[in-house]
């Protein structure tokens, strides 16, 4: 009898660690949408006009051109501009988050990076911390107006990246900025 025990004791200690490691290999976690899609996509997959899912969902399709204007040029979110030395939102700068947080809600696939921007006076040191404020500040808003925080990463060019040359306040006012892109999807 004590064999039969020990038989019938491995047996369900083996079954059941199986179990574990099938539903492990299967399970996801609460919360989780899959993998993240990394950069190894090609021009023709990323491009969304005859993209389907794997399994012919057209709504992939959709998904990914919803996604691609997001960040278009002319209609996707729009750059939020600062005052000198500042990195409080002016009446405009919460105007234009609203319609940004609007558009970025319909796309919940979507990993944005606010990326804060300075004009060229001050020290590198200084801009720079300035442009994380900048960022910061917009990262707070948006999660405020409903976006999820998960969703948002920042980062601070300072003065490094400029959106208009020239050392005069039609190009100044120009770069001290906030803009959205795109750091992946989840």
């Amino acid at each position: 009898m004590p064999t039969q025990f020990s038989t019938l004791r491995h047996f369900l200690t083996l079954s059941l660690c199986l179990s574990l490691a099938a539903f492990s290999m299967v399970g996801c976690k609460k919360g989780d949408k899959g993998p993240i899609l990394d950069d190894t996509m090609t021009d023709e997959s990323a491009s969304g006009s005859d993209v389907e899912s794997d399994d012919g969902d057209p709504g992939m399709n959709q998904d990914l051109n919803l996604e691609q204007l997001l960040f278009s040029p002319d209609k996707g979110l729009k750059t939020v501009y600062f005052d000198y030395d500042s990195s409080t939102l002016n009446g405009r700068a919460l105007e234009i988050l609203r319609e940004n947080a609007e558009r970025i809600k319909e796309v919940p696939g979507v990993i944005i990076q606010v990326a804060g921007h300075c004009d060229e006076r001050g020290t590198q040191e200084y801009n720079l911390a300035l442009g994380e404020r900048r960022a910061q500040s917009v990262r707070e808003h948006l999660r405020q107006l409903g976006v999820s925080g998960d969703r948002l990463i920042t980062i601070s060019f300072g003065e490094e990246a400029p959106e208009a040359i020239g050392s005069n306040e039609s190009a100044w006012s120009r770069n001290r900025r906030c803009e959205f892109l795109q750091a992946r999807s989840m």
